[in-house]
């Protein structure tokens, strides 16, 4: 029996050892099952982590690309944004292509005269001076090589023309012929002389001509002075800067009664068209940090106004147009045309629009076909508004086609809103349709108002030039300067748009100018384009390669 109890208790004790080493190999099993769970939790973090990391590098990566695309355009692409003649029957009501051979376009006819066609023979310009140069056998070709005799006349010549470009600098010498009284009556005392001829800078060297021709150099064809100034040397004139910067000086206060009256019309006006460049004027101004200003154009039926301002706020439209102004501004997105106040109402221009579909469309290989279709939709409203315009005398037909153009405006305000109801759209192209909604009522202004155009294209051709003078003389370099260059811009452009000689109208007033001694005529207003005669307007009409 004592046998048996030493055995049990020795089985005991090996039991519970071996429950004890178990319990500790548990222990242990539990201790790392938890480490590795946390660790497991830790890795589960750094994935979802590294998943969203990688999705915005992703998407970060895309719009990097899509701005890749977008520079290569801008810089390598294509700059006209002309698109083919559109046809409705070829798109479906969603802004669909059909496939098929029968949905290719035809192919467009190229510009200029086409390959085969009947010429019109060499143009004769008997409109240009012309000069008579005779031109003889020598004395010893006049006779028979033979005999001697010498031939005779025959009736006529044999005539042939070349056109000549002659550029003169004439030093002109104006004698005045002296007289002196011959009687006893003394009535004329001293010597007697015709009188000088008016000049628009007294006792200056340079006659009317030249400044004429000056400005339109540098302000029309955006010359830089130091080119002029070459061409002028090699012509035989040398001429200092400082003298050319000081008759300017003079000339700009001369030009600044025309530049106030053109934008007190302007600013009567209920309809404009806006845009601004920058615009470098390299002189320091107290307050003004660096030396980039901006170009302001403001576009009205008769007139062009550029403002050149330090400052690219709200205030310069604002200061401009007055308290008061009523009226539409054509004109992109840019913030500062939406704070002119409740009774400015500001039509966005649909090219800027259509611009963030081709960004779009271009620069994310997944929104090609997205892209394609709303550039269409767009592409469509501005045909459909166009054949709405040319029957504008037709009651009945302008009726039915405006009546089209309000029903493709309602399907492309449903689509953008059911696209916009997708919370799977790409970002990009939420981007773009939340701008088209966030602007949409300024977009949708032409409908209603037939004198205001879907884009602000306008604009942007009046800053075209200016952007190449900024190129060419990259600014001014002082402010008095600067605002010469806007006062030549506005009356330049101002003459062009109303199909004036802008050399003939600028001949005309400076002489004026001389003829009051080298001020401003009295009646500027006489000179203001839009009251000139019918007769005058002939007089001064722009060429016709120049329009």
């Amino acid at each position: 029996m004592l046998v048996e109890d030493v055995e049990t208790r020795r089985t005991e004790i090996a039991l519970r050892q071996e429950a004890q080493y178990w319990r500790a190999l548990h222990a242990r099993a539990v201790e790392r099952e938890a480490a590795w769970k946390e660790r497991a939790e830790q890795l589960e973090r750094i994935v979802r982590d590294q998943a969203a990391q990688i999705a915005g590098l992703t998407r970060e990566n895309e719009a990097l690309k899509a701005r890749v695309v977008w520079l290569e355009q801008q810089v390598f692409g294509r700059k006209s944004e002309q698109t083919q003649d559109f046809t409705p029957e070829a798109h479906d009501g969603d802004g669909n292509v059909p496939a098929g051979p029968e949905a290719s376009p035809e192919k467009r006819r190229k510009r200029g005269k086409q390959l085969g066609a009947k010429g019109y023979g060499r143009k004769r310009r008997h409109h240009l001076p012309t000069e008579e140069v005779v031109h003889d056998l020598p004395a010893d070709q006049r006779r028979c090589p033979i005999c001697g005799k010498p031939f005779v006349v025959f009736p006529g010549t044999d005539d042939s023309e070349v056109i000549e470009w002659e550029v003169r600098l004439v030093r002109r010498v104006h004698k005045r012929i002296r007289y002196r009284s011959a009687c006893e009556c003394h009535a004329v005392p001293g010597i007697v002389t015709a009188s000088p001829p008016a000049k628009l800078i007294p006792k200056g060297m340079f006659a009317n001509s030249f400044w004429v021709r000056l400005l339109m150099e540098k302000f029309l064809l955006q010359r830089p002075m130091c080119r002029v100034r070459k061409v002028l040397a090699l012509e035989g004139l040398s001429v200092s800067q400082g003298t050319l910067t000081g008759g300017l000086k003079r000339i700009g206060e001369l030009l600044q009664p025309v530049y106030t009256r053109i934008c007190e019309r302007n600013r009567a006006a209920k309809h404009w068209k806006m845009d601004e460049t920058r615009w470098m004027v390299f002189e320091e101004v107290e307050s003004k940090k660096g030396y980039r200003w901006w170009l302001w154009v403001v576009i009205t039926d008769d007139t062009v106004v550029y403002l050149l301002e330090p400052t690219r706020s709200a205030k310069v439209p604002k200061n401009h147009l007055g308290d008061h102004a009523e009226g539409i501004i054509n004109a992109d997105r840019y913030a500062a045309y939406k704070t002119l106040g409740e009774n400015i109402f500001v039509a966005f221009c649909w090219t800027h629009v259509r611009r963030d579909f081709i960004r779009a469309r271009d620069g994310y290989r997944g929104l090609r076909d997205w892209g394609e279709a709303w550039v269409t939709r767009i592409n469509e409203l501005f045909h459909l508004n166009h054949q709405r315009l040319a029957v504008y005398s037709d009651p009945e037909a302008f009726q039915a086609k405006d009546r089209i153009l309000r029903d493709a405006v309602d399907a492309m305000a449903d689509t953008r809103d059911r696209e916009l109801a997708d919370s799977g759209l790409h970002p990009a192209a939420r981007k773009a349709l939340e701008s088209l909604r966030n602007h949409w009522k300024g977009c949708i202004l032409f409908v209603d108002h037939l004198e205001i155009p879907m884009d602000n294209n306008e604009s942007e051709r009046r800053l075209r030039e200016p952007g190449l003078g900024r190129k060419n003389y990259y600014g001014s370099g002082s402010v008095w300067s600067a605002a010469l260059t806007a006062i030549c811009f506005t009356i330049f452009q101002t003459v062009l748009k109303n199909n004036l000689d802008p050399k003939k109208w600028l001949s005309a007033y400076f002489e004026a100018c001389a003829q009051n001694g080298g001020r401003p005529p009295e009646d500027i207003d006489a000179f203001l384009p839009w009251n000139l005669s019918d007769q005058q307007k002939h007089a001064w009409e722009l060429p016709e390669p120049f329009k």
